[in-house]
């Protein structure tokens, strides 16, 4: 009898020991099947500093029909777990990755890769992560950051995320909460390596982002800033506002090194002409649930200061609903976005997303939504649009 209470005595501490810590598998399959259509409406003897619109010349039409992957929610599968430390303190790691189940081929790549600790305290992470500046807006749109499809007309930034990040959310006072994060650049400038020139030297892809957040009952509202120096790639434009870059000059563009200057720094080329050295943008924005509907509106204002050439300014807004009847939540955007550019091009950017989820169960929904936007400027006759239909389905485990 005694060694039997020993023993399960033993069994309870062990069962103890393994429920402190936890490990779940989850992930994504979200398809579609699509339709995207551009149509270059302007006139070819009045586009000075347009690029082919779309890569269409003007009268062009193109249409493309398949199957998207990830128009809801890209698909993806996942790792994530907690570990007791004791005295209120956990450890927390996330590991999750992004897959084309519609594809051959799959590229695994990595969404979010982060480990930290976290307690009374607030939580402590290190790695690839969310930026604050996303975490306000993605709560502003209700309609949760559509994939691949044109309507949404406020600086996504193209940053969701952020590579070797430090980042520090605090807990709740009141309603009030705060993140800050600091990133050291992309895996590819993992080395701090730095463009130098006349300008001065920075490290390539340095970040900073900070965010407050407001949370009580059925209002929810949040500041955002975001800056990043020497990002190696266009973050403003019109490219993160409908994945085509329209604008000639907002196009990638490296500082390539043509010579040494007299007084021995690095010679930049015609190149980095639109490289750009800083990007700073902050977003500001308020959501509402009034039970019947749930309403937000955001605004956002993103500065791209170029290392050479003329600098890039994005300034738009939204507003999003979302009204649930039953199984079926009806879903929408409509925003507005002027870009401007230093040699004369201003640029106005409406759009749309409109839609509705079909609840199955709860894992599963079913969905259909139409999202198109539309450009138009001083500098050229006409408009270039861009149109996206899609039914699919999405499921989560």
């Amino acid at each position: 009898m005694k060694k039997s209470l020993v023993a399960l005595a033993a069994l309870a501490v062990v069962g103890a020991a393994s429920a402190q810590s936890t490990v779940t598998l989850y992930g994504v399959v979200d398809m579609a099947v699509s339709q995207l259509s551009d149509k270059n409406n302007t006139n070819a003897t009045n586009t000075a500093g347009v690029a082919t619109l779309g890569g269409l010349a003007a009268g062009g039409q193109s249409t493309k029909n398949g199957i998207t992957s990830g128009i809801l929610s890209r698909s993806r599968f996942g790792l994530k777990g907690t570990e007791d430390l004791g005295g209120g303190l956990k450890a927390n790691f996330v590991l999750e990755y992004q897959v084309q189940p519609d594809e051959a081929t799959t590229t695994m790549a990595n969404r979010v890769g982060t480990v930290g600790l976290s307690g009374n305290f607030g939580a402590l992470t290190v790695g690839r992560q969310y930026t604050p500046y996303h975490v306000v807006q993605a709560a502003m749109d209700l309609y949760g950051n559509l994939n691949d499809t044109p309507g949404y007309v406020v600086n996504a930034h193209n940053r969701a995320r952020n590579s070797n990040s430090v980042q520090y959310a605090s807990p709740s006072f009141g309603g009030f909460s705060a993140i800050a994060q600091v990133g050291a650049g992309s895996a590819a400038g993992a080395a701090e390596t730095a463009v130098v020139g006349t300008l001065g030297q920075q490290a390539d892809g340095k970040s900073f982002g900070l965010a407050g957040i407001y949370a009580a009952g059925p209002l929810v509202a949040g500041l955002a800033y975001d800056s990043v120096t020497n990002p190696g790639a266009q973050l403003s434009g019109f490219a993160p506002i409908t994945g085509t870059t329209y604008i000639a000059g907002f196009g990638t563009t490296a500082a390539t090194a043509i010579g040494t200057n007299a007084d021995g720094t690095v010679k930049l080329g015609a190149a980095a002409t639109d490289f750009s050295k800083e990007v700073k943008v902050w977003a500001a924005g308020a959501s509402y649930d009034f039970t019947v509907v749930k309403a937000s509106l955001a605004y956002s204002s993103l500065t791209d200061t170029k290392l050479v050439g003329n600098d890039v300014t994005s300034k738009g807004w939204n507003a999003s609903i979302a009204a649930p009847f039953g199984a079926v939540t009806v879903l929408g955007n409509l925003g507005r976005a002027n870009v401007q550019k230093d040699a004369g091009i201003d640029a106005t950017i409406t759009g749309f997303q409109l839609g509705a989820n079909y609840a199955l169960s709860k894992r599963t929904t079913a969905y259909a939504l139409v999202g198109r936007d539309k450009l138009a400027a001083a500098s050229f006759t006409g408009d270039f649009t861009r149109q996206t239909t899609a039914v699919g389905v999405r499921h989560t485990f």
